[in-house]
């Protein structure tokens, strides 16, 4: 079997001396031999030439393939990969629930089913990305300088079933993590689960109805076309929605060593959003729970993408790899949470971002000697180009046209990056140095600046800035055992500026964050586990309160915390991984607590897998547990504690498969979103600045069902 993985294995990764060799093996437990199922034996140390390329086994029309898979090393205590028998195990109808399975990650989808998800980790209120750095396949997720958050990061256009595991870096400790990686990175393998044509439709309830259609012509998971069509009238007012989205990847042999990856993917959505629900209208009795508070609210979204990717042939242990990709992107999203506070005509707010990227990405990885050791090199360049066209207007509440308009620019930003890692084994100590460099240049035309009385005679403003970030990577390895190791990790992160918050001939400012990690962590195939202290110091912080639209600058911010995850497969067919993460996010000056971060977050992924032998079927069970607990808001006030369970069950006989899901199992009344700041929703009530409590309701209990045909 270990010869077979490494041969397998070969045409991803160059083994050589001190590396080691991961390995993820994607099938049911029914298929494996008896001599499978035990913890595999620790890779060699060295490996000089891999054994030619094994054939691979032959695939029935009832089975899975079995896919080997290379996955990055990992290199620091919290770095987690999670696999396709992790994600099955509870309902994935969305991106957002494959979100949820990152250890201590929140994913809140308070504004509708087409907007961006506010993501919480380590102690951050990413908001819609601006700490998270998320890549999908390769391309990069976050959008720079966008007008309604930055680094806003939508992943609705992922097709939930495409994944194939996670490969999750937390804090900001590796070279490789960019812009935004501030709590940390967050990377999507896409793959099919079957060769051949596979049709999902799914029936639930609130006029649910979804289908999805994926084609695998061969035995590579990673060269497949799946296309989804779906539609919802929400569990409540304005809440209904409607997407289409299709993805599509060949990698493909040029012979001669030279290999080739294509990508590629166009998504559109329609949704409405249901606004805020103000707690003292609840309580009178005014609203509902579930009440939407303005008819107007919702927007569209659409993304169209390419990636080509080359691996170079190699020579030795030398790998190299070139990418290219373009993406274009297109929101209009509309919203009013606060009524009629500012203005008698209604704050609404309709904004609207346009962006192209361009980018190219070029990774090279060998092995050298250094003082008779082997020390692995990981070396990065790359580039990224964004234009932005954004505009921000208001509009009437009672016919929905614009009596002002606030913001028209372009902008063009530029990010060039090089980075450098190394990793020097020492007998049971392993040593890793690196450091990181990002040149960002930005131009705005701001074309509505000094359109003020005071500046009668403006007509724009365009500037240009320019700055350099560097950052310093490190950490230490202390192996106790074949398996169990110590770690300790330093790193520098950053996020881009808001690029029409800079002036001409401005440093473009970065937010800076120095993490630390001391942690453990132990490989093995039924059991792994990781636990680590960590720490975030972040300077000129700021968090900003979308709901009114405000920036606060805080200076210095500190985020400490505890995380453990463990992932367990004891007997066959039997599939754990849990978390938790306990933070705490405090003003160096003031000690003051941070508003609205998660102090205390666990997840539990349960499934079970049983053949049934009588009637020639394989029965699968699962659970997905979620505990939130109270998050600290404006004013000294606390959040609502979260529990959810969501529950799946599913029988599949050769090539057909029946799944019923429910979410929130226990029907458990609960906010997804809760803010406190002043509103006015109704206009015939005196205007008002005392702060209030706003929610946005989460879902009821929702069952759907699901025919499968695998063809």
């Amino acid at each position: 079997m270990l010869l077979f993985a490494i041969a397998t294995l070969s045409t991803c990764l160059q083994a050589a001396p001190g590396t080691t060799l991961h390995a993820v093996a994607e099938v049911t437990p029914s298929q494996l031999p008896s001599e499978q199922q035990q913890d595999p034996e620790p890779a060699p140390e060295a490996v000089a030439e891999p054994p030619p390329e094994a054939p691979l086994p032959e695939e029935g029309p009832k089975q899975r393939a079995t896919v080997v898979r290379g996955t990055r090393p990992a290199q620091s205590a919290s770095e987690v990969t999670l696999g396709r028998d992790i994600l099955d195990t509870a309902p994935r109808r969305s991106a957002v629930d494959v979100l949820r399975v990152v250890p201590g990650l929140v994913a809140s989808q308070h504004s509708g089913e087409g907007k961006a998800q506010q993501l919480f980790l380590r102690g951050f209120d990413a908001l819609h990305g601006q700490d998270v750095e998320l890549n999908v396949g390769g391309l990069p997720v976050n959008e720079v300088s966008h007008i309604h958050a930055l680094g806003y990061a939508d992943t609705n256009f992922i097709i939930p079933e495409l994944v194939q595991s996670l490969e999750v870096t937390e804090g900001s400790y590796r070279a490789f993590q960019g812009d935004f990686a501030v709590a940390g990175t967050v990377r999507m393998d896409l793959g099919a689960r079957e060769k051949g044509v596979e049709f999902a439709g799914t029936l639930g309830q609130f006029g649910q109805r979804r289908l999805v259609v994926t084609v695998r012509p061969g035995e590579d998971p990673g060269t497949f076309a799946a296309a989804e069509i779906g539609e919802s009238n929400g569990f409540g007012p304005q809440r209904g929605h409607g997407r289409a989205s299709l993805l599509a990847q060949a990698n493909v042999d040029l012979g001669h060593g030279l290999s080739a990856r294509v990508l590629a993917g166009s998504y559109v959505t329609r949704f409405d959003s249901p606004g805020v629900v103000r707690e003292d209208d609840l309580e009178a009795g005014r609203r509902t729970f579930y009440s939407g508070s303005f008819p107007r609210q919702g927007g569209t979204v659409s993304r169209h993408q390419l990636l080509l990717g080359v691996e170079l042939p190699r020579e030795g242990t030398a790998r190299t790899r070139l990418e290219a990709f373009g993406i274009l992107s297109d929101l209009r999203l509309r919203n009013n949470f606060t009524g009629y506070r500012v203005d008698d005509r209604g704050d609404g707010l309709e904004q609207t971002n346009g962006g192209s990227t361009l980018g190219l990405r070029a990774e090279h990885r060998r092995h050298v000697s250094l003082f008779g050791q082997p020390v692995a090199l990981e070396l990065g360049l790359g580039g990224r180009r964004d234009g932005i066209q954004q505009t921000q207007r208001r509009y009437r509440e009672t016919d929905g046209t614009f009596f002002a308009d606030e913001v028209d620019a372009d902008i063009t930003q530029t990010d060039v990056w090089g980075y450098a890692e190394a990793r020097l084994p020492l007998g049971r100590w392993a040593f890793r140095l690196g450091g990181r460099a990002d040149a960002l240049g930005v131009e705005v035309f701001d074309a509505l600046a000094f359109r003020d009385p005071r500046f009668y005679d403006g007509q724009g403003y365009a500037r240009s800035a320019f700055g350099v970030h560097w950052g310093a990577k490190a950490g230490v390895e202390y192996s106790l055992t074949d398996t169990w190791a110590l770690f300790a990790s330093y790193g520098d992160g950053f996020r881009s500026p808001q690029a029409r918050s800079l002036s001409e001939g401005e440093r473009a400012p970065f937010v800076d964050v120095h993490g630390v990690e001391l942690g453990t962590r132990r490989e093995g195939e039924r059991l792994s586990f990781q636990a680590s202290l960590f720490g975030s110091q972040v300077e000129d912080d700021f968090f900003f309160d979308h709901t009114v639209g405000t920036t606060v600058f805080t200076g210095e911010t500190l985020r400490t915390g505890l995380s453990a995850a463990l992932q367990s497969r004891p007997l066959p067919g039997l599939t754990a991984a849990l978390s938790a993460t306990v933070a705490n996010a405090t003003v160096t000056r003031t000690d003051a607590r941070l508003p609205y971060f998660a102090p205390l977050v666990a997840r539990a992924d349960l499934g079970w897998e049983r053949p049934l032998s009588g009637i020639d079927a394989v029965l699968s069970v699962g659970t997905g547990l979620t505990l939130i607990g109270p998050r600290p808001l404006p004013y000294d006030e606390f959040s609502h504690t979260v529990f959810l369970a969501d529950a799946q069950v599913a029988l599949r006989r050769g090539a057909f498969a029946l799944r019923l899901d429910v979410m929130n199992l226990l029907n458990t009344r609960w906010r997804d979103g809760e803010f406190v700041y002043s509103s006015r929703f109704d206009p015939s009530t005196p205007p008002s600045l005392v702060p209030a409590r706003h929610f946005t309701a989460g879902s009821p209990r929702s069952a759907a069902l699901t025919l499968e045909v695998h063809l």
